[in-house]
């Protein structure tokens, strides 16, 4: 489904005129409609949807302490952040305390790189050395990025009646409808009950999920297993 489709449906929902239509539409309810589902979409999009994890690596210089963020980025996942050459973990974010205190005592060594963001750079605590120069560093991260061009290029706003969504189409109309209908002061009470079940279910089934047992810390089928009988045999 594209932004046009979305508004569209979503209008046919709570029964307003459907626009022929979106970008550039000067009608009052089609630019309503266009906010609303930015800001539907924009809220959507600060869960760890599947979707919208990607990862970022980049390439330490010597002398170089700061390192430019990725398009789109919104937030690291915890600790995803390594350093490929040597497989150790990057120790972030450091806090402000943290911070000060290993600048104020430059003996503190380490054998992981510390590092944290700040004014939206990846900065590390310690000089990069030549012994560091040219080794990879991967994390993994959220992207704010739930819109595509027709090209499949990654958007933040949209730009085209024609621009595809990330996030999953049905549960961006279903908010859609309910944040219309709330803002024009319609019953909108039912729709965000039956909303929030779905977007619950979505988040739940994301990805997958880990089992969760209770008597063993791993899968009976990893590892070596204890007979239940014939133990002399």
């Amino acid at each position: 489904m594209t932004l046009l489709t979305i508004v569209q449906d979503a209008a046919i929902e709570v029964g307003f005129p459907s626009p022929i239509t979106v970008i550039g539409n000067t009608d009052q309810a089609a630019l309503q409609m266009t906010r609303l589902l930015m800001r539907e979409g924009d809220t959507l999009a600060r869960h760890e949807w599947q979707s919208l994890k990607k990862e970022h690596t980049f390439t330490l210089v010597a002398g170089t302490q700061t390192y430019a963020l990725p398009t789109g980025f919104r937030f690291i996942i915890p600790q995803s952040s390594w350093n490929r050459d040597n497989k150790r973990a990057i120790q972030e974010p450091l806090t402000s305390e943290e911070w000060q205190y290993l600048k104020g005592w430059s003996t503190v060594g380490s054998l992981n790189l510390r590092a944290r963001i700040r004014n939206d750079l990846y900065e590390f605590e310690q000089t990069i050395t030549a012994a560091d120069n040219g080794k990879t560093i991967a994390f993994e991260y959220m992207s704010s990025q739930w819109i595509e061009s027709a090209t499949g290029t990654a958007q933040s706003a949209f730009l085209a009646d024609t621009d595809v969504t990330i996030l999953d189409e049905e549960l961006l109309t279903q908010g859609l409808a309910w944040r219309f209908k709330k803002a024009k002061g319609l019953d909108w009470k039912e729709d965000f009950i039956e909303y929030t079940s779905t977007v619950n279910k979505a988040k739940a089934r994301d990805g997958g999920s880990r089992m969760l047992r209770l008597g063993r810390s791993k899968p009976a089928y990893l590892g070596a297993n204890t007979p239940e009988g014939n133990y002399g045999s």
